[in-house]
């Protein structure tokens, strides 16, 4: 049960009610019940990294996976496993994300460079030298200045889930969910 309610849509202002029916996930029933600017500027950021961001999604899955893995987030790693695996994830590494540490044997030299920067904005908030020069080997500055933003995104996600006690939904969503709601494609 959520520690708070979720939103009931007829109390709902038309911009919040075309949110919640575009994604009737409980993740955004609980986020409708912020002000309808703030939910509606909320998911014009998330639908950015889904819609238009150049880092490519399964990067972008990874910093999700270990924002909501840090996190102790059950809903967040639920829901974003399944989108991981639709752009292409396998379950092994998925398991290496949930792990953390190195894992060269199962994630690519990008992967794990990304993997290594999340974890170290995640718990020093700042990336040291050698993080921020190796995933620089992979990605441009525009990608790597994403994946910061999507990974303090995630953050917080988490923290809106575990305070608010969103519950699962009956069923994850999918890569192809995610990008009907929150984006044109996943890149």
């Amino acid at each position: 049960m959520p520690r708070i309610p979720y939103a009931r849509p007829e109390d709902l202002e038309p911009g919040s009610r075309a949110l919640l029916d575009a994604a009737p996930i409980n993740v955004v029933r609980m986020l409708v019940n912020a002000s309808p600017a703030v939910a509606q500027g909320f998911v014009g950021f998330s639908r950015a990294f889904f819609a238009d961001s150049r880092l490519p999604a399964d990067l972008r899955e990874i910093a999700i996976l270990r924002a909501g893995y840090v996190a102790g987030s059950d809903y967040e790693t639920w829901q974003h496993e399944s989108i991981a695996r639709g752009v292409g994830l396998s379950d092994a590494q998925i398991a290496a994300v949930r792990a953390g540490g190195r894992h060269p044997d199962v994630l690519s030299p990008a992967q794990q460079s990304v993997l290594d920067f999340a974890d170290e904005v995640i718990t020093n908030v700042r990336a040291g030298d050698v993080a921020l020069a190796e995933v620089r080997r992979h990605l441009t500055d525009d990608q790597v200045v994403d994946l910061i933003m999507v990974t303090g995104l995630y953050m917080m996600v988490s923290r809106l889930l575990e305070t608010t006690g969103v519950e699962r939904d009956e069923e994850s969503v999918d890569a192809a969910f995610a990008d009907s709601a929150f984006g044109e494609q996943s890149r």
